[in-house]
């Protein structure tokens, strides 16, 4: 029974055809992407020690990759990729239609290669202005273009395709659809649609009207700091002094040496 509601709001909240699609990677239903508001991104270097997963009373169900999270660095929401890909990330993206989808996600497994496809490929790219899969590791940039013949909204699902197969992961992702659409046009090379993805790099977050000093190219790991500000223990040399600290030998140094050579010598 609840396998078969979700599969049923599944379909009610995408098009016939992307359902269909998304259907075909994840048979057990898929999450649907909610942005996250502005006031909500966390931009200070602490949210790794803030993240809380809100487990629900029933446990995790294998239709939703979801993790609700206390803090959403940089915008990103927490998903969590099963073992053997099974099933993969699978997420709908409302009011995408004829519009750019900028997608960044990152793994917490620096050698795993994760790959973005197309939930509307099933093995011949079909979508002609745009691509069908990025893979990488580490950080990983996406944008896709949703246009196809049908006018769908757009459906993508997250796969290991190589270096995490054998283990769940958790995966840090973030979507972003552009306010223009096709439908609009250009009158001139500034609100191009078709370069709206990488002009967005070097365009600064805006909160309230105001632009910030953050930029959107951001992932949550460049938020954590270099180095640890305290670190857990300090290491201090015997005498109560470092190796670092010393500027010159100490006399009890050199008295112990000058005797030990003289006794050596005349030995």
């Amino acid at each position: 029974m609840l396998h078969f509601l979700l599969l049923e709001s599944s379909f009610l909240l995408a098009n016939a055809a992307t359902a269909r699609d998304m259907h075909t990677f994840c048979p057990d239903g898929y999450d649907t992407w909610s942005a996250v508001q502005a006031s909500q991104w966390y931009w200070e270097d602490d949210w790794s020690e803030m993240i809380n997963v809100q487990v629900p009373a029933e446990g995790w169900s294998t239709a939703s990759a979801f993790r609700d999270t206390a803090v959403y660095p940089a915008g990103f929401k927490l998903f969590n990729l099963a073992l053997y890909n099974e099933p993969p990330v699978c997420l709908f993206v409302p009011n995408s239609r004829d519009k750019k989808v900028e997608i960044l996600m990152e793994s917490d497994l620096g050698n795993a290669n994760l790959c973005i496809n197309d939930a509307s490929d099933t093995g011949v790219g079909n979508n002609n202005v745009g691509s069908v899969q990025n893979c990488g590791t580490g950080k990983i940039y996406a944008c896709f273009t949703s246009a196809t013949a049908e006018e769908e909204n757009f459906g993508f699902y997250v796969s290991c395709d190589g270096g995490c197969e054998d283990t769940e992961q958790d995966i840090w992702m973030r979507v972003r659809v552009s306010e223009q659409s096709w439908d609009a046009g250009k009158t001139n090379t500034t609100d191009d649609l078709e370069h709206w993805c990488e002009g967005q790099r070097g365009t600064n977050f805006v909160l309230n009207g105001v632009e910030t000093d953050h930029t959107y190219y951001t992932y949550p790991s460049d938020l954590l700091p270099d180095e640890p500000s305290e670190y857990p223990f300090h290491i201090v040399q015997i005498f109560g002094r470092s190796d670092g600290s010393a500027d010159k030998p100490r006399v009890w140094l050199i008295t112990a040496v000058t005797f030990f050579g003289l006794v050596a010598l005349f030995a």
